[in-house]
């Protein structure tokens, strides 16, 4: 034979390839040999595991794979019994099938559960094969298996997936629209059961102020408290953000469920403790019942929304059920959140100026822009659309049209001989905590070539809690630019001395409401006096709203108040109206002085 050249016959002599052929040269040991140590090899180094028993079930032999998976060495097992292997799990039918197949068939294969040897249960995927005799009888069993733990429990991890919030474990809002869809199913028309929208309030605070981390946990320490006072029989699932459902399936009567949500409440009045933190949680809670209020889950689902939107108007931890007056309400609610929108593109939104009177000095002082929404049937007031824009984020490019408007306005007077003085601007909440808020009013500074001095910044208490730090960079920011900083509405919010003197700010606005009763209401009076005395120790000018009687008036002038600005003097003026105005002389009842200057 050449060198480098196979003997292509000669190999296949050597490896048969089939079992027939394997044993055909039996009178020869030394392939009878080879043959064996192959077989041997692929018996013990297989990753299945397999083990072989006689017709009487000893066990003859086991592979390596077998003890892996088992946890039974060789000389453990051989000579015992598969039964050892027994979990349990599967009943006695499951058996008699499993050894009627085998006998009738000569194979079974299927999954099973056994028990390893530290007695962990596990499945298994097993083949199980019998080699009869020549009477046709049993002699051996060979049964064949994979471990299938593995890809049970990435199964089981798929499911937990698809079917659970990974971050509170609770069912996710499929799962709990298939529990109501059951539940409907089986209550039928016979009984009544309640769905209920949890939201938690002010949530946005604890991101804001103690980062995510924080508040993951506390939406952990949320769904845990709710699962627990829920009460038993009764689904929780966290939908997402801070929103979590309850389906109460026991809860038949409204006094029955409001008894059931009053315990929620209740469960609220004590803090959570979450890494370290003492954080109190309240809850705006809306209800829907089944059959009464819807007999689909969407329904359902929507009707008990719903009514937690109006529930937040209730404060801290309240319910509400669901009235056909509340769907209206939402249906008129969302007919206005088209229109606001329709308005932004077909720039219905216009802005009126109240003048602003400095009492100590007797001059106008400036006046504050006010945004008017001119539709077809009249003006709208802020009152009823500013609170939907912040709702719904059209606060922030409807904030940024205002700013536009304003400082449009200014250039024009101040290029044709307007009105001098401050126009201050109100900034939502919304808008203030945006991130770009110095880079773009500088932006639109430079493109209107006005002075940053022309236009006050009104920010409400509330506003600037939602994130302190942040909130004093901004202001620091806006100071820094040379625009006049006031908190509006002071009084109505925190009102705290300790927060008020870290405030890089100029002036406070006492809130209307406080003015209305200041004559008659001892504590009206008493807080004003107080803000007025507040705002002298810290070196800022005061400003009252909502003045519109001359005892009013009187009245702040007496106690040291700066300015006015209220009906009193004049209502929000169009541009046109406001530079006339300011052109004239002020009412007789101003009479302390003679014609004015901006002060």
């Amino acid at each position: 034979m050449a060198v480098g050249v196979r003997d292509e016959t000669a190999r296949e002599d050597m490896f048969p390839h089939d079992w027939e052929n394997m044993f055909f040269y039996c009178d020869d040991p030394q392939r009878t040999r080879r043959y064996m140590e192959i077989i041997k090899a692929v018996f013990d180094n297989t990753v299945e595991g397999i083990v072989i028993t006689d017709a009487a079930g000893t066990i003859r032999m086991v592979n390596s794979a077998f003890s892996a998976i088992t946890g039974y060495s060789r000389e453990e097992i051989i000579g015992g019994n598969p039964r050892v292997l027994k979990s349990d799990r599967q009943p006695k039918e499951f058996y008699d099938e499993f050894w009627r197949r085998l006998r009738t068939e000569g194979r079974w294969e299927g999954e099973i559960w056994n028990r390893r040897k530290s007695g962990e249960v596990y499945p298994e995927w097993m083949v199980c094969t019998a080699l009869f005799d020549e009477k046709g009888e049993p002699e051996y069993y060979i049964s064949v298996f994979n471990d299938l733990s593995e890809v049970k429990f990435k199964d089981a991890q798929i499911e937990l997936r698809s079917n659970y919030d990974v971050l509170t474990g609770l069912p996710n809002k499929e799962t709990f629209r298939a529990r109501l869809a059951e539940e409907i199913r089986r209550a039928g028309d016979a009984r009544r059961f309640a769905v209920l929208v949890f939201d938690i309030n002010r949530f946005k605070n604890v991101n804001d102020t103690l980062g995510h981390f924080i508040g993951d946990a506390l939406l952990k320490s949320v769904g845990v408290f709710l699962a627990d006072c829920a009460g038993e029989g009764s689904t929780v699932s966290r939908i997402g953000g801070d929103d979590f459902h309850i389906l109460l399936p026991e809860a038949r009567t409204p006094e029955e469920i409001a008894a059931r949500v009053k315990k929620l409440i209740a469960c609220l009045r004590e803090p959570m403790e979450v890494e370290g933190y003492k954080l109190f949680v309240s809850a705006s809670i809306g209800i829907s019942v089944y059959p009464d209020d819807g007999t689909d889950p969407d329904e359902l689902l929507k009707r008990a929304d719903i009514a937690m939107s109006k529930s937040k108007e209730g404060g801290i931890s309240s319910f509400r059920f669901f009235t056909e007056e509340l769907e209206r309400h939402a249906s008129l609610r969302l007919t206005l959140e088209n229109a606001l929108r329709e308005g932004l593109d077909r720039d219905e939104f216009l802005m009126h100026y109240q003048p602003k009177y400095c009492i100590r000095r007797g001059h106008l002082s400036g006046a504050e822009a006010l945004l008017r929404w001119s539709r077809p049937d009249g003006l709208v007031g802020p009152a009823d659309f500013i609170p939907l824009a912040e709702e719904t984020g059209l606060i922030l490019p409807m904030g940024g049209s205002v700013f536009r408007m304003v400082c449009s306005q200014i250039a024009e007077w101040r290029e044709n001989g307007g009105p001098e003085g401050e126009v201050a601007v109100n900034l939502s909440p919304r808008q203030f905590h945006q991130g770009n808020l110095l880079t773009r009013i500088s932006a639109l500074l430079k493109e209107y070539a006005i002075p940053p001095s022309s236009i006050g910044i009104e920010i409400t208490e509330s506003g600037i809690m939602e994130n302190l730090t942040d909130s004093i960079k901004v202001l620091t920011g806006l100071k820094d630019l040379g625009m006049t900083i006031y908190i509006d509405d002071f009084g109505t919010g925190y009102s705290s001395l300790n927060y008020l003197k870290r405030l890089p700010i100029d002036a406070l606005k006492i809130d209307k409401s406080f003015i209305d009763g200041v004559l008659e209401d001892t504590n009206d009076s008493a807080i004003v006096r107080a803000v007025i005395g507040i705002a002298r120790s810290l070196g800022l000018r005061v400003v009252a709203e909502g003045v519109e009687t001359r005892e009013q008036l009187e009245f702040l002038r007496q106690n040291g108040c700066d300015e006015i600005q209220g009906y009193l003097l004049s209502r929000p003026l169009p541009p046109r109206d406001y530079k006339d105005f300011c052109n004239t002389s002020i009412p007789s009842f101003f009479g302390w002085f003679s014609g004015y200057t901006f002060c």
